[in-house]
């Protein structure tokens, strides 16, 4: 979800806070689950489940349309705040998955706004890596599958995450998912096809 020609989604703490709020308000309709987001200044990913087709743009709709209302409101503006329609893209794989977590917690680095992305508030890393300097709510994240099967034991799982996303980030700008430890990280039945995010085959 980008701003209307890129224009700022987020200018102050309470406007981050304030798109949270309405994304629990949104989730409480149990028909989408979060498993992780990044909240930039004029950008947001997201990576969600929904339940059903019609799930998505109406999760989509109750929280873009109610935050640029609360947004114009405040700032006594007008006009479109996100462009006309959100991007997605579905993630077809666990190991496609495994890569789109960690590149999106990886946005503020490659922007160049912290050093390492436990740094970053306004994203799940911390949630991920088991850190505390997060404002997202746990009670807005739902741990994916890939993410539970790194390691049952909860402190294990967030090192070998924390290990995942430095092998991404080493690895440059957008991961392949021809990395042998990426792969080993996988569950067998993913090795059998694996795709990048641009769905080009990677092996």
């Amino acid at each position: 979800m980008r701003g209307n020609n890129r224009r700022r989604l987020f200018s102050y703490p309470h406007e981050y806070r304030q798109f949270m709020f309405l994304m629990g308000r949104a989730l409480a309709f149990r028909e989408c689950s979060l498993q992780a987001l990044v909240l930039m200044t004029n950008h947001v990913h997201l990576i969600i489940t929904p339940f059903t087709e019609e799930a998505l743009p109406r999760f989509v709709k109750r929280v873009a349309q109610r935050y640029a209302q609360t947004r114009n409101q405040r700032r006594l503006g007008s006009g479109r705040l996100f462009e006309e329609r959100y991007f997605s893209d579905p993630l077809i794989s666990t190991v496609e998955l495994s890569i789109v977590t960690a590149y999106i917690e990886l946005n503020p680095v490659r922007a160049g706004i912290v050093s390492s992305p436990e740094e970053y508030r306004w994203s799940t890393y911390a949630l991920h890596a088991g850190g505390e300097r997060s404002e997202v709510s746990p009670g807005l994240w739902t741990p994916s599958s890939w993410y539970l099967s790194l390691d049952g034991d909860p402190e294990r799982r967030a090192a070998r995450y924390r290990a995942w996303v430095d092998e991404c980030r080493a690895a440059g700008t957008r991961p392949t998912c021809t990395d042998a430890r990426m792969l080993a990280m996988a569950p067998p039945g993913d090795r059998r096809r694996l795709e990048r995010p641009n769905r080009k085959s990677a092996a």
